[in-house]
């Protein structure tokens, strides 16, 4: 884009604050002071609240109440907090169903994902989890709990929705981009302190994307389970690891047969990256759909006002 007369008036702080509303615009949800702080895309300094006001004064954004965003709109905060209020209400649940989770045999941390790691749920919305295992278990935990939700809740993913699974040796994520690095970063920690500390520490590129942001501190439960323990031990670690191996290989020929033709082999292989230490299954390629919609509301934006997002 060929600079405009305008890109001189704006800093690199209200690019960082502007692309945070933007982001979270996709999501027709309005962003606090602190949230804006953490999700900036560009370090803020001590006083960055000043460009924040400079911004309001432009017009560029507004604020109703706690909330800045894009454009004026009461609709999104009142949705924004009565989905708050879900989030608060299930977080019981989640809680509940992430003790559970953590005694089957071989998981090893249980994080809470999706929209009810951002503080939100809507009324259809399921309560996803990020789970960690044992090396060469992976597909053992995956296929145990698959047979539990069938089994005991029917099949729904309301209470147990698991798409995201590695193991505890493999903890860094591989796709790193914004989607990712706020999804890594909003993870709520359920179960598992020392392994999501490691986590953590593998993810520390997050900060490429947003170098605001801390993980908060880790309050997770950590406990030992007796039988846990003695069916991590019923069988030999050889027909462990062939039975696993052997779940791997038939969840990859259902995927293929349900879902390559929809997705090109790139785009498949991200949205159901499936190897002996990692389970990603999103049949709608979500991240590849936000990514563009960011890069197309960023150009937009810069069009509307006359500016440049760009570093």
């Amino acid at each position: 884009m060929m600079p405009s007369r305008h890109t001189e008036l704006i800093t690199e702080e209200e690019r960082g604050i502007l692309r945070a509303l933007l982001y979270f615009d996709l999501f027709q949800y309005p962003l606090t002071e602190a949230e804006i702080g953490t999700f900036s895309t560009v370090p803020l300094s001590t006083d960055w609240t000043a460009a924040l006001m400079r911004l309001c004064d432009r017009g560029w954004i507004v604020k109703q109440g706690d909330y800045y965003s894009l454009k004026e709109n009461s609709f999104r905060i009142a949705r924004r907090i009565a989905g708050n209020e879900r989030a608060r209400q299930s977080m019981m649940t989640a809680k509940r169903m992430s003790r559970w989770v953590y005694r089957i045999p071989f998981v090893r941390a249980v994080m809470l994902s999706g929209s009810i790691s951002k503080g939100y749920m809507d009324t259809n919305s399921d309560i996803d989890y990020f789970i960690i295992t044992a090396p060469n278990r992976l597909w053992l935990v995956r296929a145990a709990l698959a047979i539990i939700r069938r089994v005991f809740m029917l099949n729904s993913h309301r209470y147990l929705c698991t798409n995201y699974f590695i193991d505890d040796e493999h903890l860094e994520i591989t796709e790193k981009n914004i989607f990712t690095a706020v999804e890594t970063r909003t993870l709520i920690p359920m179960s598992g302190r020392q392994v999501v500390s490691r986590f953590r520490n593998a993810n520390e590129w997050i900060k490429d994307y947003l170098p605001q942001s801390e993980f908060e501190a880790v309050d997770s439960e950590q406990g030992s389970f007796r039988l846990k323990s003695i069916l991590e031990h019923a069988l030999p670690d050889a027909w462990f690891t062939r039975l696993d191996r052997w779940l791997l290989a038939k969840s990859k020929q259902y995927w293929k047969q349900r879902y390559a033709s929809s997705l090109n082999d790139q785009e498949f292989s991200i949205a159901f990256e499936s190897a002996p230490h990692v389970s990603r299954s999103h049949p709608e390629f979500y991240q590849k759909k936000i990514i563009k919609q960011y890069q197309n509301a960023v150009l937009q934006l810069e069009q509307q006002l006359g500016i440049s997002l760009e570093p």
